[in-house]
């Protein structure tokens, strides 16, 4: 279920052109899916400093607000040496009078109280002002386990460990669902990919034939897609011979396919 799919965006990145990003992971999802900001993107500065405003100006206490599913309002977050206001969507009410919202600018989801942490948000600061500054992104051509299991925890903690606290490069190939589709490097783009090194891990793996066509159909079947999934390939049936991650057993049940 995506959250973050008609949010207004700085940029858009239907059927872009294989270009390269200055990025900062903002949220780790799972071993291949996160958020991003853009270094330098102007957006970020202008709400990371209204916000601070904003909270000088209104203090830390709760102010009623309407709470209804996709508002944007002010959510209270303590970032571990003080409480601020951020922007966050609403996603829903909880059976327990608490709300779950998602900091659009950051890409974390949180479940508060409305009554301390939330107050209505001014208008000046609306997405329509100043567009969202996290996007959600994946790593293209990539399937991990859910973090459910063995094998996802430690595809995420792996993929924190390559990404986290880094200035990254990311190769646009597109976005589909909401989602720029991207291949992460954490040093030069001749370097093998965090794409290829989580494959060769045995903590990513390519998706179905029909699946990577299906991609590489949308994203215009570029030579730098084409290229990933050549890499990929290689990696993957590496990390099967040496039995990693997944792999362990040799081959995948057909039950895990999907």
């Amino acid at each position: 279920k995506q959250i973050v799919k008609d949010e207004p965006k700085t940029k858009t990145f239907d059927n872009a052109e294989d270009r390269l990003l200055d990025i900062q992971i903002s949220e780790i999802r799972s071993g291949n899916h996160f958020f991003f900001r853009v270094v330098g993107d102007e957006s970020a500065k202008v709400i990371d400093d209204g916000m601070k405003i904003f909270t000088d100006t209104n203090g830390t206490n709760g102010a009623p607000c309407e709470i209804k599913a996709g508002k944007l309002v002010a959510a209270l977050f303590h970032d571990g040496s003080t409480k601020s206001w951020y922007r966050a969507k609403v996603i829903e009410k909880t059976d327990k009078g608490k709300v779950k919202v998602l900091f659009v600018d950051h890409g974390n989801v949180a479940v508060v109280s409305p009554a301390t942490h939330l107050r209505p948000l001014d208008m000046t600061l609306g997405t329509d002002q100043i567009p969202a500054v996290a996007k959600e992104a994946v790593l293209a051509l990539t399937k991990v386990r859910p973090l459910e299991e063995d094998d996802g925890i430690d595809a995420a903690r792996t993929f924190q460990g390559m990404a986290w606290g880094k200035d990254l490069k990311a190769r646009v190939h597109g976005e589909t669902e909401g989602q720029v589709v991207v291949t992460l490097y954490d040093s030069d783009t001749d370097s093998p990919s965090v794409n290829e090194k989580l494959t060769g891990e045995g903590l990513a793996r390519l998706g179905k034939r029909d699946e990577i066509y299906g991609t590489l159909d949308r994203m215009g079947n570029s030579d730098a897609i084409a290229k990933l999934m050549k890499d990929l390939k290689k990696a993957q049936e590496k990390a099967r011979k040496s039995r990693k991650g997944m792999w362990i057993y040799g081959e995948i049940p057909e039950e895990d396919e999907d």
